[in-house]
C-alpha cells in the first residue's frame, strides 16, 4: 500500500509521467523510516508500561509478604539477622530512627542473635551487642583493657554527621572516657559512696518523703501523676543528702524543670518558651548555675564538700556539681515498683513488699531488670583486632546455603571477629529480656531472685564459686524441673537425644503436620532444638550474669548505687505505708494492654522514661510529727548490712550462709582496673 500510494503520488505530480527508481526508491525510503520509528516509538510505550505495572506489581507483592512476615505471629521463632542487614535497617526506619527502635527489633527474637551492624559513610562499624559472651568480651577481667569508653560526644558522633554542640559540653564523670578527669573524680568519691554508713539518713528519707506525700494530699487531694512524685522526692532527696541544701519555693521548682527539661532534649517546652526559667536561662544551664552555687556552700561531710576539697581539677569541680544533680535513677526505678506492686489486685504482694525488706529488694532488682535505668552503655571502642570463639557455632549442624555473594551465615562460623575501631553499644534491655537466659522474661517475678535477693551481690569477679552455689535460675530459660534431668546427661548425648525428638515431629506421625502444614511444623521444630540448645549450653550459668547489668559493668558502673538502691526502698516503703493506689482503680493502659518495650521511652543516654502517665492516690495514715519512723522500716541492701540488721529467720540465715563473705567490704571488680 506505501509502495502503490507513492507512485500514485509521485506521477501526479509530475502531470503522469513515470519518476525514475532513484527518485521513487528515496521517497519510498524515507516513508517506511517514519514509518518505522513511529512503531517504534508506539512499541516502546507499551513496553514500559508492561515492564512499569510488572515491577509495581511485583514490588506489591514482595513488600506485602515482607509485610506479613514480619507481622507474622511466628515472627520470633525466626533466627536473628546476624551482621549487617539491609532488612533490619529497614525495619528500623519504617519503625523510626531511634533507640527505641532498635530496642524493639532487636528484643522480637533471641534465636541465633549475636549482634547487629550498623554502616556509617565514613565511620567505624556500629555493633549492636545481643550476646552475652561478646558482652564478657567487653566487659569482663583481662580483656576489657582491649577496649576503651567513648565519651558522650564520641558517642553522638558516632551515631550522627554533626559535631556536639560545644555549648552544651559537660565534662562530669559520667560522660568522659577513662581520662585523668574521670580517675580524679573516682578517686575522690569512692570513699564516700563504699564507706559511708547510709543506714544512718534512713530517718532523713523518711521525713522528706512524707513531707511530700502531705504536700500532695492538702493541694491535691492525695491524686497526683506517679513520676511527677517519684521524680520531685528524688530531686530533694538529692539536694538534702548530697549537698545538705534545702531549697524551697520558686527555687526548688525552677531546679525541678531545669532538670526535667534536661533530662527530656526532645521536650517541646525547650522550644516553645514555656520553661520560662530565670534570666531565660536554659535547661543545662541553670542547674549547673545552681549545682556551683549549693555546691561551693555545702555542710561538711557532704558530697559536695568532698568534691570541693578535692583534688579534681579546679574546671572539673563545678561539672560534677551538677553531675549529681542529675542522678535521678532513684525517680524511675522507684516508680515501676510501686506500678507492679499495685497491678495485684489482691493486695498480697504490697503488704509482704512492705513488711519483708528481702522480698523488697526482689522487687526493685526485678523492676531493674524489667526497666533498666539507662537504655544504652555509652559505647566501647576496639583497641585492635581481635578474634573470640562463636558461642553459637555448633559443628553437628548442617551448613545453610551461602547467600549471593558468597558469604558465611554469622552464626556458622566458628570466631567472631573484632576488628580495630569497631564502636560496641550494649543496651541493657535486648540482654534482660533474652529468654535463652531468663525464664518468661516479659513477667514480674520478684521470685527468681529468691537465691540472689542483692543487686549489689550481682558481682563479676572470678569469683564464680559465689555464682555456682547460688543459681539465681536453673538453666535460664528452662523450668527448674528440668535441671536434673539435664545434668544426668553428656552435652553430646543429650543434643543427639533431642535432635531425633524434633526430626520426628517432622514426619507424618505428627498429627499437627495435616493441621498446619509440614514447612510450618518444621519451622517451629528447627525454633525448639536452636533454643533448647542454647539453653542448655555447658556455658548458660556463666554467661548469665553478663545478662544483667541496671547500673552498668565495669569500672563505669554507677558510683552510687548503693546510696541510689536505699533512696528506691525509702520512696517504695513510704508509698507502701501511705496506702498507694491507682487512681480510682485503674491499672493504666501500658501495663494492661502493652509490651514492654512500648512501655518505655529511650529519649537521651542518660535514663528510660515511662511512655505514659500513671495516676495515683495517696492516703496518708501520719502525720509528719512523727519521732521514729526510721525505726519502723527496715532497709538491708547487701549482705553486709543483712548481717548486721539482727534479723532472725530461717531464710536469712540460709542467704548469709550461702553469700560466703569473709568480709564487710564491697570488693566487686565493677571498681577495679
Amino acid at each position: 500500500k506505501v509502495v502503490l500510494r507513492h507512485e500514485r503520488y509521485i506521477r501526479k505530480i509530475r502531470g503522469g509521467q513515470k519518476t525514475s527508481n532513484m527518485s521513487f526508491n528515496m521517497a519510498l525510503a524515507t516513508e517506511l523510516d517514519s514509518v518505522s520509528y513511529v512503531k517504534i516509538a508506539i512499541g516502546g510505550v507499551i513496553l514500559s508500561i508492561i515492564v512499569s505495572v510488572s515491577t509495581a506489581v511485583y514490588c506489591g507483592l514482595y513488600f506485602v509478604g515482607k509485610y506479613r512476615e514480619l507481622t507474622h505471629k511466628n515472627r520470633s521463632d525466626k533466627p536473628f539477622a546476624n551482621g549487617f542487614s539491609m532488612g533490619t535497617l529497614l525495619r528500623v526506619l519504617l519503625e523510626g530512627l531511634s533507640l527505641d527502635s532498635f530496642f524493639k527489633i532487636m528484643t522480637e527474637t533471641c534465636r541465633n542473635r549475636l549482634y547487629t551492624v550498623v554502616k556509617l559513610p565514613n565511620k567505624n562499624d556500629l555493633w549492636l551487642v545481643g550476646h552475652p559472651a561478646i558482652v564478657k568480651e567487653i566487659f569482663g577481667p583481662g580483656t576489657s583493657k582491649n577496649w576503651v569508653r567513648a565519651t558522650k560526644d564520641e558517642s553522638i558522633e558516632s551515631l550522627t554527621f554533626e559535631k556536639p554542640d560545644p555549648k552544651l559540653a559537660n565534662r562530669a564523670m559520667l560522660y568522659t572516657g577513662s581520662d585523668s578527669g574521670w580517675k580524679h573524680t573516682r578517686v575522690a568519691l569512692t570513699p564516700f559512696f563504699y564507706n559511708k554508713d547510709f543506714t544512718s539518713v534512713d530517718k532523713d528519707m523518711d521525713r522528706v518523703i512524707c513531707e511530700h506525700i502531705d504536700l500532695a494530699v492538702s493541694e491535691n487531694g492525695g491524686n497526683v501523676e506517679l513520676l511527677n512524685m517519684t521524680l520531685t522526692i528524688t530531686i530533694d532527696l538529692v539536694l538534702q543528702l548530697l549537698y545538705g541544701t534545702v531549697l524551697k519555693g520558686d527555687d526548688f521548682k525552677n531546679l525541678v524543670k531545669s532538670l526535667a527539661g534536661y533530662i527530656t532534649p526532645g521536650s517541646p517546652s525547650l522550644y516553645d518558651g514555656t520553661l520560662d526559667l530565670p534570666g531565660g536561662a536554659s535547661c543545662f544551664d541553670y542547674h549547673r548555675k545552681v549545682g556551683a552555687e549549693i555546691g561551693r556552700n555545702a555542710k561538711p561531710g557532704t558530697l559536695a564538700s568532698i568534691i570541693c576539697a578535692s583534688a579534681i581539677p579546679e574546671e572539673l569541680k563545678d561539672e560534677n556539681l551538677a553531675f549529681f544533680l542529675e542522678a535521678l535513677t532513684p525517680a524511675f526505678a522507684s516508680f515501676w515498683c510501686i506500678c507492679h506492686a499495685l497491678t495485684d489486685k489482691t493486695g498480697e504482694m504490697a503488704k509482704k513488699i512492705k513488711n519483708d525488706p528481702i522480698f523488697r529488694q526482689q522487687c526493685i532488682k526485678e523492676s531493674l531488670r524489667m526497666y533498666p535505668p539507662v537504655p544504652s552503655l555509652f559505647p566501647r571502642i576496639a583497641q585492635k583486632d581481635m578474634e573470640i570463639p562463636n558461642p553459637l557455632y555448633d559443628e553437628r549442624k548442617t551448613p545453610t546455603a551461602r547467600s549471593w555473594f558468597g558469604s558465611i551465615p554469622v552464626e556458622e562460623r566458628k570466631t567472631i571477629k573484632i576488628k580495630k575501631g569497631i564502636r560496641a553499644f550494649v543496651i541493657p534491655s535486648v540482654l534482660h529480656y533474652d529468654e535463652r537466659f531468663w525464664f518468661n522474661p516479659e513477667s514480674f517475678m520478684p521470685e527468681r531472685w529468691e537465691k540472689d535477693p542483692f543487686l549489689l551481690e550481682m558481682k563479676n569477679t572470678a569469683a564464680t564459686a559465689i555464682f555456682e552455689k547460688r543459681k539465681t535460675v536453673n538453666y535460664g530459660g528452662l523450668l527448674s524441673t528440668a535441671t536434673e534431668k539435664i545434668k544426668s546427661k553428656s552435652r553430646l548425648n543429650f543434643l543427639e537425644e533431642i535432635s531425633k525428638f524434633f526430626a520426628g515431629n517432622k514426619t507424618s506421625s505428627n498429627i499437627r503436620n495435616f493441621m498446619f502444614g509440614h514447612d510450618h511444623e518444621t519451622f517451629m521444630a528447627d525454633a525448639s532444638y536452636d533454643n533448647l540448645a542454647v539453653r542448655t549450653g555447658p556455658d548458660v550459668m556463666e554467661l548469665q550474669p553478663w545478662c544483667y547489668m541496671p547500673m552498668g559493668l565495669g569500672m563505669h558502673a554507677c558510683l552510687g548505687r548503693r546510696l541510689a538502691l536505699r533512696m528506691v526502698d525509702a520512696i517504695l516503703y513510704n508509698f507502701l505505708d501511705n496506702e498507694v493506689t491507682f487512681y480510682n482503680g485503674m491499672v493504666p493502659s501500658m501495663f494492661a494492654t502493652k509490651t514492654h518495650y512500648e512501655r518505655v521511652q529511650g529519649i537521651d543516654c542518660v535514663y528510660y522514661m515511662p511512655a505514659d502517665p500513671a495516676y495515683i492516690t495517696v492516703n496518708p495514715r501520719k502525720s509528719l510529727s512523727f519521732k521514729d519512723k526510721a525505726n519502723m522500716r527496715v532497709s538491708v541492701v547487701d549482705y553486709v548490712e543483712l548481717r548486721k540488721s539482727g534479723i532472725k529467720s530461717k531464710k536469712l540465715t540460709d542467704l548469709l550462709a550461702e553469700a560466703m563473705l569473709a568480709d564487710d567490704s564491697d570488693d566487686s571488680s565493677d571498681d577495679e582496673e
